[in-house]
């Protein structure tokens, strides 16, 4: 009901009802239901015996409250009665029956099922029957009080919670408290299992007393002796007592012993106790069996005693010490590597990362990884010989095991920070990488102290306090901060302390409590001298912050221990909330699941947070940062996969492949479910890397360029030569993909050139069409000026009377009618006059021309008509119906009543009588001497030209095409 807020659970006939028949084993005793269980316990409380207790058994599961409370009536306790007993019922009833419903749950799988898919509903058992249990109706009769009472279920829900402000009508519901109860802890129980797996008992290397080997246990998690783990290892220089005597290190002390043993001299044995370095005691000791001119047979008949003199020596170095005790049992169960460089039987060749890696794979687990340590495996011994040997780590196992029978509790490896911001976190999660504008090796200067210079990141400030905190010497410190990459400087710092060995106090001091104050004064100093990083932390909100990088064990308590995308599956997998994953990344190592890290670099930037907030910091009067989301938290960075004990290099493809083991594969491998070992395996897409090299890139496109086909030269002696010119896909295919992208680039940098040239050009184009449009109508309008002109002139006889309702082009067309008539009566004259005075050629026949009469030319194709001269085409393209129309109003008016045309002509031009046609072939003499000027055009007396001849056939006149007078 309601969206599955509510879920109303029936009668006996429900699964979940305290009366389902379902029987429940209890040592050698069986009971059908809960409901017998329960009447059964209280009444063997009350004294009655078993035979009088033993018909309830046989009962119904309805019948059995009323059966048990006869049978108690019948067989009423001494000195007491209904009334005596009645708080002692309701208590016990109670107790009893969630008793019997945990019993329940733990053997009934189909009923723990159905109680956790009600998830968070609020049960209501509609038990008509029983009031206390129930609410006093059935499904339907509860159904029709809701709609009648209009009640929802924030009113019901408050009415559960408070008695006395439940209606009289409604039952108490103790079965839906106690089944809300129950589930409660099947969900938590459940969670859990998949949390923490439990550990797996293997044989270690010593033997016990019977000769048996001594029992160790072991979970998924891997630990490597490195970071705060780093002096558990026997190649750490930490001295001890032992018999009265001090020795710097274990190796120092088995050395010495197996020195003894070869009855060496006391020079020998200064050699050994002068050595700084554990690692280096087995080289000092080779240089003195060379000196000495030892045989290996010699050497060898003692070493065999060096595993028990180690062995010894790590007893009496741990048992001296209270807080390596307390390390090393905060290891959990964890398997313990040795991965320094020493002795290959006491160390582990294989380094952590490629150990993780290992565990990725579907066969192998704990149980395998530590045969092969012990050299039992002969199967895959070549294929993993490098996980061969490891025994400090064993040995330390086996040591944890006998500590932890004494105590359970386990120290946290970091300081707990103050959580006072937990109760405001929110259910909203935001990851961030160490790619991020929040992490110390993001590459901001900050500026430690008005009069100090600036440092190029947060971590090289952090650096500084270790150098200064740990006392680096000089030369340390200038490797350390020498370099401007703060990613380097974190993996120098990191180097430096682990092969420089420090003093335990002080090193304990800086990777518990001293580093992560470093690290917040660091990113303190970076959000106040960078105000848009601040808005980008403050946006945030209540937000819960999770640096998501990969787990290693020289910095398990700052990172959450698994990428983004797998840490949101995993929390939806486990239906974990954001404070129950800060409550899980609080815990001691021991005591989270394997392989999640302390987060302890989020709940630094949630102090800053809310430190920033409480001074009156608003968000809004902060500049915002110009970058997206995705950069600011620097999502799906290759950085998640980083190991500060390995160097890292971007373009490593491992670095973008989910490789390494982590909390969400784990529960892939043991859930054995294809969707989440998918979501696990997720790898992410590189990026595609672009050459920056200029000058490299320039020869490329030089030799692109300069590429053509095969082009035939002659040489000397006339003999066809190819010049040889290397092709473009040659050049192409011997140029890297990184070049390949950067030559592509440059590519669509010219074609944008090109594009961007080529619409310049199309826009001067437009503007000059504009400006030609823009002419001709300039032109129409002088020409239509012109034309009214004239009417005015002639009094308005040749307007056309429809000439004002025509539209622009018919007025046009009138317009060129007029000048076209105009024109042919001009030349109409000049032939009239040039024949009157010339007689007529006798090879030339000239045949008068009807102006209407079409001549049916042959048909010739288009390209010879376009050969023609543009003026002539434009006169066989025009159409013959408009010369007609006009020819035929002409004709229809008498001569005497024709209208003389006005004169287009010039004033000058139009007083000559004669203005005879020059031949296009004349010279420019005979131009000279025939055409005269307009003053002596009286005087000048001008042969007339003669007639054109025919056209030949081929440049006939096409079908359609008329014949005017222009041909003249």
């Amino acid at each position: 009901m309601d969206e599955g807020k509510i879920v109303l659970i029936g009668n006996e006939s429900d699964v979940l009802h305290c009366g389902y028949s379902y029987p429940i084993m209890e040592g050698d005793k069986r009971y059908p239901s809960a409901t017998h269980y329960t009447h059964t316990m209280i009444l063997s409380q009350l004294g009655l015996k078993e035979e009088i207790v033993a018909d309830l058994l046989s009962e119904k599961s309805e019948d059995v409250p009323s059966k048990a409370h006869q049978l108690l009536l019948d067989n009423m306790p001494f000195g007491h009665d209904m009334n005596s007993l009645a708080s002692y019922l309701v208590g016990s009833r109670q107790s009893y029956m969630l008793i019997a419903m945990r019993r329940r749950m733990e053997q009934d799988p189909e009923f723990e099922k159905a109680l956790i898919d009600t998830r968070d509903a609020l049960l209501i058992v509609c038990d008509k029957g029983d009031k206390e249990l129930g609410i006093g109706f059935d499904e339907s009769g509860f159904v029709e009080w809701m709609k009648r009472e209009k009640t929802d279920y924030a009113a019901l829900s408050f009415w559960m919670r408070n008695e006395a402000a439940r209606p009289g009508t409604l039952g108490a519901n103790v079965l839906g408290f106690l089944l809300m109860y129950l589930r409660g802890e099947a969900i938590v129980k459940k969670r859990n299992s998949m949390l923490m797996r439990p550990a797996v008992e293997l044989d270690g290397i010593s033997m016990d007393n019977d000769d048996k080997p001594l029992r160790i246990t072991a979970c998924d998690l891997v630990i490597s002796l490195e970071g705060i783990f780093r002096p558990l290892s026997n190649y750490y220089a930490l001295s001890f007592e032992m018999k009265n005597e001090v020795y710097r290190s274990v190796e120092h002390y088995a050395y010495i012993k197996l020195f003894d043993a070869l009855k060496l001299s006391d020079k020998s044995l200064e050699k050994i106790r002068t050595t700084v370095n554990p690692v280096d005691v087995p080289v000092v000791a080779e240089r003195v069996f060379r000196k000495l001119n030892l045989t290996p047979e010699q050497i060898e008949s003692k070493r065999s005693k060096m595993d028990r003199w180690r062995q010894s020596a790590m007893k009496h170095k741990i048992t001296q010490y209270d807080y390596l005790r307390q390390l090393l049992l905060s290891t959990g169960d964890a398997i313990i590597v040795d991965c320094t460089y020493g002795e290959p039987m006491w160390t582990c060749a294989a380094p952590e990362d490629r150990i993780q890696k290992l565990l990725t794979k579907s066969k192998v687990n704990p149980s395998k990884l530590v045969d092969w340590m012990r050299n039992k495996s002969n199967k895959d011994a070549k294929a993993v010989y490098f996980m061969s040997g490891n025994k400090t780590g064993l040995l330390l196992m086996e040591l944890r095991g006998k500590l932890a029978s004494n105590t359970i509790e386990r120290i946290p490896l970091a300081t707990p920070m103050p959580a006072n911001f937990a109760p405001m976190i929110t259910q909203h999660l935001v990851c961030f990488t160490p790619e991020s504008v929040w992490s110390p090796l993001y590459p901001a200067e900050i500026k430690p102290g008005p009069d100090q210079p600036p440092l190029p990141s947060p971590a090289h400030y952090v650096a500084m306090t270790a150098a200064k905190y740990l006392g680096f010497n000089q030369s340390d410190t200038d490797y350390v901060m020498e370099t401007n990459s703060s990613l380097e400087c974190w993996q120098r710092l990191h180097e430096t302390i682990e092969f420089r060995d420090r003093d335990m106090e002080r090193v304990q001091s800086w990777f518990m409590e001293r580093r992560q104050k470093a690290i917040k004064e660091a990113l303190q100093l970076l959000l106040e001298q960078h105000a848009a990083l601040l808005r980008a932390l403050l946006d945030t909100g209540d937000a819960l912050l999770v640096y998501c990088c990969r787990f290693s064990s020289a910095e398990a308590e700052l990172s959450i221990g698994m990428r983004e995308t797998d840490l949101r599956v995993w929390m939806h997998e486990l239906d974990i909330s954001t404070s129950m994953l800060l409550d899980i990344s609080s815990r001691p190592m021991a005591f989270r699941p394997p392989y999640l890290g302390g987060n302890k670099l989020g709940m630094i930037l949630m102090q800053l947070r809310r430190d920033f907030c409480l001074r009156g910091v608003y968000p809004q009067t902060l500049p915002e940062l110009p970058i997206s989301v995705d950069v600011v938290l620097g999502t799906d960075s290759p950085l998640e996969n980083m190991i500060v004990s390995v160097p890292f290099d971007m373009l490593d493809h491992e670095n973008y492949k989910a490789c390494f083991i982590n909390p969400l594969y784990l529960l892939a491998k043991h859930k054995g479910d294809p969707d989440l070992m998918n979501a696990a395996k997720l790898d992410k897409l590189p990026p595609r890397f672009v050459t920056i090299d200029d000058a490299k890139i320039e020869e490329i496109m030089e030799k692109l360029d300069n590429c053509a086909v095969n082009t035939p030269i002659a040489n000397i002696e006339g003999k066809p030569k190819i010049h040889k010119i290397l092709k473009a896909k040659e050049v192409l295919m011997s140029v890297e993909p990184e070049d390949l992208r950067a030559v592509f680039i440059r590519l669509c940098a010219r074609l944008r050139t090109k594009v961007m040239l080529v619409e310049q050009q199309h826009r001067t184009m437009n503007r000059i069409s504009n400006e030609v449009i823009r002419l001709q109508a300039m032109r129409r309008g002088l020409e239509d000026t012109k034309d009214k002109s004239r009417e005015r002139a002639t009094g308005g006889r040749e307007r056309d009377f429809h000439s004002f309702h025509r539209n622009e082009r018919d007025r046009e067309r009138d317009r060129e009618n007029r000048n076209e008539m105009h024109r042919d009566r001009d030349r109409n004259r000049q032939n009239r006059e040039i024949e009157q005075r010339e007689p007529p050629r006798e090879n030339v026949v000239r045949r008068p021309i009807d102006r209407g009469e079409f001549k049916v030319p042959n048909r010739k194709p288009r390209s010879e008509i376009s050969k023609l001269p543009r003026r002539d085409q434009e006169k066989r393209q025009r159409s013959p119906s408009v010369k007609d129309v006009d020819r035929e109003k002409k004709e229809a008016i008498p001569p005497a009543k024709r209208d003389k045309p006005t004169p287009l002509r010039s004033s000058a031009a139009s007083n000559a009588k004669e203005i005879p046609i020059i031949s296009e072939k004349s010279s420019d003499e005979n131009f000279e001497k025939a055409v005269p000027l307009a003053s002596d055009a009286v005087a000048v007396q001008v042969p007339p030209k003669a007639p054109k001849a025919p056209r030949p056939a081929d440049e006939e006149l096409s079908d359609g095409e008329i014949l005017s007078s222009d041909e003249d």
